[in-house]
């Protein structure tokens, strides 16, 4: 019994200092006010026009699922580029901010997570990022990046460019 306690006391340890990666990754993000769906933790995000809108949960084995919607373009583009490297993801031949509205994907084997973005069309400008079944590192480190690309599209919507 012993051991069972110290396995639950280090798994839930695991747990919090996930939600506290993900949570430094990505301004915005809480504890969702509704009980979680699926999973024993579940995020919430709700900055239109900003980051997007969505949540994020983490499972019991401790990986992530993101799930945005109405995420500017070119965030999405500037962080998977900055991320995975230029023409990681299927369908696209050179960066993504280059590639156009459409879906593209990148199935990780090593981990088995799934990767998904989707840039939507000129008229909405916005897209969708979805995460599935990550290492909460791995989730993390594209949130941030698309923490920093917002950052440097609000810049250059303030110098002029």
């Amino acid at each position: 019994m012993e051991a069972i306690e110290e396995w639950k006391e280090a798994s839930d340890e695991l747990r919090t200092s996930s939600v506290n990666a993900l949570r430094l990754a990505l301004p915005g993000l809480d504890y969702s006010k509704t009980p979680p769906y699926c999973c024993p933790v579940t995020l919430n995000i709700s900055k239109p026009n900003e980051l997007g809108d969505g949540r994020i949960c983490i499972d019991d084995d401790t990986r992530a699922t993101v799930e945005l919607n109405d995420v500017p373009n070119e965030v999405i583009a500037e962080a998977v580029d900055a991320v995975f490297g230029i023409a990681w993801f299927d369908q696209a031949e050179g960066p993504l901010e280059d590639a156009g509205p459409g879906t593209y994907n990148y199935d990780d084997e090593q981990t088995g997570g799934e990767y998904e973005v989707v840039l939507g069309d000129n008229d909405t400008n916005t897209g969708r990022v979805y995460i599935g079944y990550v290492p909460v590192p791995y989730a993390a480190e594209l949130l941030d990046a698309m923490s920093t690309a917002r950052e440097h599209q609000v810049q250059r919507a303030t110098a002029g460019g």
